[in-house]
C-alpha cells in the first residue's frame, strides 16, 4: 500500500479494516476515494469455479488518481466516500 501511495495511480482491493494503522497511514488522507463493497464477495479459482466460501471479511476498493475514482463511482459495487 505504501508503494501505491507513492505511485498515486491505481485501485487496491483490501480488507475494510478502517481502524488499523495501515489504513490510517495509506488510505485516510492519502487515497482519493474508498468504495465499501456491498456484502461479502466470493472469489473464484483459476478455472472460473466459485469458491465455496465468501471473503470472510468486509472488503473495500481504494482509488488513487482521478480516473480510478471515476471507475469506482460508476461501478455500482457499493458505497463510495472521498478520502481527501
Amino acid at each position: 500500500m505504501r508503494k501505491m501511495v507513492q505511485h498515486g495511480d491505481g485501485i487496491a482491493l483490501i480488507p475494510a479494516r478502517t481502524e488499523t494503522a495501515m489504513f490510517y497511514e495509506t488510505v485516510w488522507g492519502e487515497a482519493d476515494a474508498v468504495l465499501f463493497i456491498k456484502g461479502r464477495p466470493h472469489f473464484h479459482t483459476v478455472d472460473g469455479a466459485r469458491a465455496p466460501f465468501n471473503s470472510g471479511a468486509p472488503i473495500c476498493l481504494i482509488a488513487y488518481g482521478a480516473i480510478n475514482v471515476s471507475f469506482l463511482k460508476s461501478s455500482g459495487l457499493g458505497y463510495m466516500v472521498r478520502s481527501r
